[in-house]
């Protein structure tokens, strides 16, 4: 409480604990400021088979378990189950002050996790990007999200440490986050061609309702054709996570991804968990402000290099985290696969955000930005999406102008493609379309474009660029020259192709 002196009454007030109406000091009802935050319980637990995560506050409750397939758990030790458990309890619920949208102080009943630092760091990162993606709904600028950072805080409770217990590892068994994606299938084509053995795992999130019956008909298809098991591992973790057009949460799902495999490298005694973040997750884009924008921070080579440093903590020094194909264009990727494995890969392939009724009975949409962009990039590369990757739209039809960056806007919708960091990789894909005689509506259009021009006039330096094999320094380096020569050659006959198209 503020006390003013008598004899200093006619001087405005020195503190903001009182304010003036109507010519009247009125004292202005302030709470302490552990009063004025949201206060929300956070409670993990190790279950039988599996994690347990419960929220109990006045904006959210929730009750939510992850469990493990077979015996993958319980054979998991008991130590490790602890830091696992710390960890992942903290990497599902960091985000809720974002999402809430509240100054909060979450309490946790769980140890301060190994992850706190780098979660936070994810966060600063990605504030351009919550920005780009919510402005208008969410003040004005960055300031506002970094105003709910700073002002929310995380207490965590007395724990005894006790180290993380891991038996020798063996490099040559990895682990594979597998989605069915292009960039999975490339990672896992060419860990076998070099000799390695992959556990693939898929992880089912809540709000991949749809694509989740196709991908358990393609887990079952893959079994049947090749005899290769895929872990099924269901996420309800992932629901705390923002949902639709959302991105709330979605920072931290690498991270997230690579402890909940954690539990499968001890297991197959992996020595790595190999991702399969290719070179655009580096690519990022200034806005008006100055503040670099890099939508896919986590899947960056930087990123990657941090998780690494996060699963050994976790692992006694013993599980990696890397990715293979971090020097590869989304297009060389389709390319690759076409040239080398097309009969192992299109007839699985699905790669859309599946988020809506149309999702329903297609595992390719044809709705969303995902699906427009493998259809043009399939087409540019040879591959008919239709008859071998299991399309039942046409993408370039007039309708789905919207979906493309190539035509002046960025695309419809909030995920990556919506930044517009693809434009000329998907201008490239276009031309290369109508190099091979395509006649849909939205390639006809292309070809009347300023933007068909500067790719015909720099061609040679388009294909140099997104069909080469960039530097990077993350592939392991007793792998990396096998690994690179595969993808040399590769591409060296897709450049050779492309060149008979003119």
């Amino acid at each position: 409480m503020v006390h003013q002196n008598p004899e200093n009454k006619d001087k405005p007030p020195s503190s903001c604990l009182v304010e003036k109406t109507n010519n009247n000091c009125q004292k202005r009802k302030w709470r302490p400021w552990d009063e004025r935050e949201t206060l929300i319980k956070i409670e993990g637990e190790s279950t039988p088979r599996g994690v347990s995560i419960r929220i109990n506050s006045s904006l959210l409750n929730k009750d939510l378990c992850v469990e493990y397939p077979n015996s993958v758990w319980s054979k998991y030790p008991q130590e490790n189950k602890v830091k696992l458990t710390d960890n992942l309890t903290y990497i599902f619920t960091a985000h809720l002050p974002f999402l809430l949208k509240n100054n909060v102080r979450m309490e946790y009943n769980t140890g301060y996790p190994h992850v706190y630092s780098w979660a936070n760091a994810c966060f600063m990162h990605f504030l351009p990007a919550y920005w780009y993606l919510y402005r208008g709904k969410r003040g004005t600028k960055v300031f506002p999200l970094l105003k709910t950072l700073l002002n929310s805080r995380a207490y965590f409770a007395e724990t005894k440490d006790i180290p993380p217990r891991f038996p020798r590892t063996i490099d040559e068994q990895i682990i594979i986050p597998f989605s069915f994606g292009k960039d999975s299938f490339l990672t896992y084509h060419v860990a076998k061609e070099i000799g390695l053995k992959p556990t693939l795992v898929y992880f089912n999130e809540p709000t991949e309702i749809y694509s989740k019956e196709h991908k358990l008909k393609l887990i079952k298809k893959l079994y049947q054709d090749t005899k290769k098991k895929v872990y099924y591992l269901d996420n309800p973790f992932g629901s705390l996570r923002d949902y639709g057009e959302g991105w709330f949460g979605w920072e931290l799902a690498l991270t997230s991804w690579a402890l909940l495999a954690l539990p499968f490298a001890y297991r197959k005694k992996a020595g790595y968990i190999v991702f399969s973040n290719e070179t655009s997750t580096n690519n990022f884009a200034y806005d008006e402000e100055g503040l670099k924008i890099n939508p896919d921070f986590d899947q960056s080579a930087q990123a990657t290099e941090e998780l690494s440093i996060v699963t050994q903590a976790l692992s006694e020094g013993e599980v990696y985290t890397t990715t293979f194909i971090q020097g590869l264009n989304e297009l060389a990727i389709v390319g690759i696969l076409k040239n080398r494995y097309a009969q192992k890969t299109f007839k699985y392939l699905m790669s859309c955000w599946a988020e809506t009724v149309a999702a329903k009975h297609k595992r390719w949409c044809g709705q969303c930005t995902k699906c427009a962009r493998l259809y043009v990039y399939l087409l540019a590369n040879g591959v008919d999406p239709i008859k071998q990757a299991g399309f039942q739209d046409n993408m370039l039809s007039a309708d789905k102008e919207e979906l493309y960056n190539v035509f002046g806007k960025h695309a419809a919708g909030t995920g990556w493609d919506a930044f517009g960091l693809n434009t000329e990789e998907q201008s490239l894909a276009f031309y290369l379309c109508y190099l091979r005689k395509n006649k849909d509506p939205l390639i006809k259009k292309f070809a009347k474009t300023d933007t068909f021009l500067i790719v015909k006039n720099n061609f040679d330096q388009l294909i140099k660029k997104y069909y080469s094999l960039e530097e990077e320094h993350i592939t392991p380096l007793q792998w990396k020259k096998k690994i690179n020569q595969i993808f040399s050659l590769s591409l060296r006959d897709i450049r050779k192709e492309i060149e008979d198209l003119l």
